[in-house]
């Protein structure tokens, strides 16, 4: 497997949704103050397992076969 999809995998278990509550809780449990409003701690939850998503099922992609000409002749 490859470590862009381990990583991916990872990012999708740490900021499920779900885990969001669960962080805001930890957060004021060891006396830190977050002073970001309940939904933006939230919406960056989803966006950061979205990204986790897009790294573990994406397909490879090389970059020279990105950027080759059509032609092969």
């Amino acid at each position: 497997m490859m470590w862009r999809r381990k990583i991916g995998i990872a990012m999708m278990v740490f900021f499920l949704p779900v885990n969001a509550p669960l962080f805001i809780l930890a957060t004021e449990a060891l006396g830190w103050n977050m002073d970001q409003p309940d939904w933006l701690i939230g919406l960056s939850f989803l966006i950061l397992f979205c990204v986790g998503g897009v790294l573990a099922f994406m397909p490879r992609i090389s970059i020279f076969r990105l950027f080759q000409s059509g032609d092969q002749s």
